[in-house]
């Protein structure tokens, strides 16, 4: 079986790699051409950027050249593109959730406004345009459209919030303001199959963080689970999803994120026995009924950097 990965600079690898590669053949493609002198052993095919025009031919080109059987990608800005384009193409599968649930997840607006509707989750949430210190000081400001800590900034007071747009470039309409959450942080992995079965919830309780996450720790927690139930039911992923929420002093959980693909921590869902990758291809069109899985308890990942020298 053959797979396409996009974003081979994030930090799943080496490790995704080295858990695959036992049984897939894996092509990567991304933008940065010096990846290759970091993996100067794997299959990595440069490709433009997805704002270009020439992506999406190379990657049909690949699917093409290789008899590619699954596309996953890692990268936000081209999940929906790839469902509703490449999705049938020389009959590759790609893994991600539906391009409806991407499109709502990509909105962070949106998303909170369904989360609410849904009676899933409820942060209190203003586009910048509609804010009129409602929330008082701190508030949390982030785009509405981006991904990882891209814009994202606590603001103390209003000479902070007008430097905000003076600097990091957004207008008010592109931001969405909320108040600062309280409580102990969660990143959790989930995943469904093409016909919705829930397969996995992994929970990590995060311990340091700093754009991704640095130090976490697996924990099975029931109230995370069945708010992430609820999502399935309600949302109809049919992919690997991750959600990013607070759990607060007094027990509510709080969603301000879902990610619709495969996560930097999805490394230890495969590390505590509840891989993602070979569930969702094992039950590919295929009913499951089974308890869904989750990784054993009190795992620690701990991230560290390594130096690497390299001639180009």
């Amino acid at each position: 079986m053959k797979l396409l990965i996009s974003g081979l600079g994030g930090s799943l690898f080496p490790y995704l790699h080295d858990s695959l590669k036992v049984d897939y053949e894996i092509h990567y493609v991304d933008a940065d051409s010096q990846l290759k002198f970091l993996y100067p052993n794997l299959n990595l095919h440069v490709s433009p950027l997805i704002s270009d025009e020439r992506y999406w031919p190379l990657i049909k080109a690949l699917i093409e050249k290789f008899k590619i059987d699954f596309y996953i990608p890692l990268i936000d800005e081209e999940i929906v593109e790839a469902k509703r384009n490449i999705e049938g193409f020389r009959d590759v599968k790609v893994i991600s959730p539906t391009a409806n649930f991407s499109e709502l997840c990509l909105n962070k607006f949106a998303l909170m406004k369904k989360l609410k509707d849904a009676g899933i989750s409820e942060v209190i949430s203003y586009t910048g345009d509609q804010y009129r210190s409602e929330l008082g000081f701190p508030i949390f400001i982030k785009p509405i459209s981006g991904r990882g800590s891209r814009g994202i900034m606590k603001i103390n007071n209003q000479e902070q919030l007008d430097a905000y747009y003076r600097l990091e470039g957004y207008t008010p309409s592109e931001v969405l303001i909320q108040p600062l959450l309280n409580g102990v942080e969660y990143t959790v992995g989930a995943l469904t199959n093409n016909r919705n079965d829930l397969l996995s919830i992994s929970s990590k309780r995060i311990i340091k963080k700093k754009g991704i996450t640095q130090i976490a720790i697996t924990e099975n927690n029931l109230a995370i689970d069945l708010v992430v139930k609820k999502i399935v039911e309600e949302l109809m992923p049919c992919g690997p999803f991750n959600v990013q929420l607070i759990m607060t002093p007094s027990g509510d959980i709080k969603i301000f994120e879902i990610n619709p693909r495969f996560s930097t921590t999805t490394i230890m869902e495969i590390e505590g026995g509840a891989d993602p990758f070979r569930a969702y291809l094992n039950y590919l069109d295929k009913d499951y009924r089974d308890m869904y899985k989750t990784p054993i308890e009190n795992m620690y990942l701990h991230r560290r950097w390594d130096n690497i020298f390299y001639h180009a």
